[in-house]
């Protein structure tokens, strides 16, 4: 089976030599909850839980019918409309990194310009308390993250940014903002602006 893509970029499973590949479906606008295992022939899993004679002895339950349906519509609706996505969120992207850069002196763009997802940002603001930052974001009505949505709550700096050189006093400030399908410009304005306010 070849996944001409995953939601932000097109990924080609025989050509990139992946064995295993798993897909959230939520990250492209299916419901949550559903997602999907990809395991390339003759790749042996081990499994956790004894499941059912229709599940292969893999699993137990009945899968999610009307679920996995929404997943191959979602995937269905995101190819057709790949370049498009692409092309949007990594003009948001550019416009977010390009407001911050002319409005802050203390910012840092954290991982490498190019080689990222089309609408992910990350940032560090000097002397500036991550939690807090987020917290009056909050009250503004802005979602956004100071780490990734599996390290939520901890109070550690990103593992990640530690690896790619970013000191810890830094991380301490880190930013994510992740751009979607129903972002528009004008919210990229009012989320600078809203920081100017806060950071001043």
């Amino acid at each position: 089976m070849l996944f001409k893509l995953f939601g932000n970029v097109p990924i080609n499973v025989k050509k990139m030599g992946i064995d295993m590949l798993s897909l959230s479906g939520h990250k492209l606008y299916a419901p949550k909850g559903i997602g999907a295992l990809y395991v390339k022939d003759g790749i042996d899993l081990a499994r956790f839980l004894d499941g059912g004679h229709q599940e292969r002895n893999r699993r137990a339950g009945t899968e999610n019918v009307a679920e996995i349906v929404a997943l191959g519509k979602a995937c269905e609706l995101a190819e057709n409309g790949l370049d498009k996505y692409i092309n949007k969120l990594s003009n948001l992207r550019d416009y977010f990194f390009m407001k911050v850069k002319n409005e802050f002196s203390n910012v840092h763009i954290n991982g490498s310009l190019e080689n990222r997802l089309p609408g992910n940002c990350n940032v560090c603001f000097e002397n500036v308390d991550s939690g807090e930052l987020l917290y009056k974001l909050d009250e503004l009505g802005i979602c956004v993250s100071g780490g990734s949505a599996c390290s939520s709550g901890s109070a550690n700096p990103s593992h990640v940014l530690s690896a790619i050189g970013v000191p810890s006093e830094l991380a301490k400030g880190v930013l994510r903002v992740t751009f979607g399908d129903f972002n528009i410009p004008q919210e990229v304005d009012f989320l600078v602006y809203s920081l100017k306010k806060i950071i001043g």
